[in-house]
């Protein structure tokens, strides 16, 4: 049996965009929850509650890295690290075979095999103690006198992770499995495949499935709060201002997340998630058959081909 590469990220520090329209982009943000840290003609930067950010950029600017595909997309991903010791394990592995470049704050740039930026920095995100509203059922109440929470608006928690869809769910796997520590979480077989950065924690940090055209792109980014109560309150709220639902709300087979997805001007769909599965070394892998009835459990405003959210991908192709 080979030996498992240790393990250095502990999850999402930042995502970064280019998009063609800054001022809508802003307002999304906006409108999602996420707290405005500063903006201006150069971009904006937004933050989750433990301070993972999405930073957008125009798209033409010049400190961004080359884009994988056209229009707006994500362009870096940027990944949390505990310490300086574990950033220089990590630079030294990738330097092995690839460019590593550091810059003035110490953060680590580089790319994947498929030729998405990365970068990795000592963490800025803070450790929450969220208190999800309490659930009641016959026989064990966990409420008493006093009503469930409703929410006129999502203050989203953290990044929970993202999603690509990719020429090969294999290369990705030996990539960041071999080379970053990550696990398999979970797989549709010969179709996609859950990763998560560390043993311990989200049931996923990063999902990919094999795309139809065999290209890389952009399918979304998922954003926790804190319970179901709120993807709903969220999901209204926001459909009140005018943006379009992608699918949802729902729950998923695989990390059991409730969920409800938008349109969104970064390029994908954004998602609002909630209790989604944690597991730890001890979990093992489960082998699904993609199909609508096995992705999702329930959802409404599925889409009826092309997305990843909601409904599996129309036209992809067997690894």
């Amino acid at each position: 049996m080979s030996k498992r590469v240790p393990s250095f990220i502990t999850g999402i520090d930042a995502a970064v965009f280019g998009v063609a329209d800054l001022r809508a982009a802003t307002r999304f943000l906006a409108d999602w929850g996420l707290s405005r840290l500063g903006s201006g003609r150069w971009g904006a930067d937004f933050a989750c509650v433990d301070r993972s950010e999405v930073l957008v950029r125009p798209i033409d600017s010049r400190e961004l890295p080359k884009a994988v595909e056209p229009g707006s997309t994500l362009r870096e991903l940027v990944w949390s690290v505990a310490s300086k010791r574990a950033l220089d394990a990590i630079g030294a592995n990738l330097a092995r075979d690839r460019s590593v470049s550091e810059d003035s704050e110490g953060a680590l740039h580089s790319a994947d095999d498929l030729g998405l930026r990365l970068a990795f920095r000592v963490t800025r995100r803070k450790v929450l103690k969220a208190r999800p509203g309490a659930f009641n059922a016959p026989g064990c109440v966990q409420r008493l006198d006093r009503p469930a929470p409703f929410y006129g608006r999502a203050l989203p928690q953290e990044i929970s992770h993202v999603v690509l869809g990719v020429p090969d769910i294999r290369a990705v796997e030996r990539f960041y499995c071999g080379r970053l520590g990550f696990r398999v979480s979970d797989r549709y077989v010969g179709r996609a495949v859950f990763l998560r950065a560390s043993p311990a924690g989200n049931h996923h940090h990063l999902f990919v499935l094999n795309s139809g055209d065999r290209k890389l792109r952009f399918d979304h980014i998922a954003f926790k709060v804190r319970d179901v109560h709120e993807v709903i309150g969220g999901g209204q709220a926001l459909a009140a201002r005018g943006w379009t639902t992608h699918a949802g709300p729902g729950r998923h087979y695989p990390s059991s997340a409730c969920f409800w997805y938008f349109k969104s001007p970064l390029g994908g769909a954004a998602e609002y998630a909630a209790d989604e599965d944690m597991v730890t070394a001890k979990w093992r892998p489960r082998r699904f058959v993609m199909a609508p009835e096995n992705f999702s459990e329930w959802r409404f405003n599925a889409p009826s081909g092309g997305g990843l959210a909601g409904a599996a991908i129309a036209g992809s192709r067997s690894a």
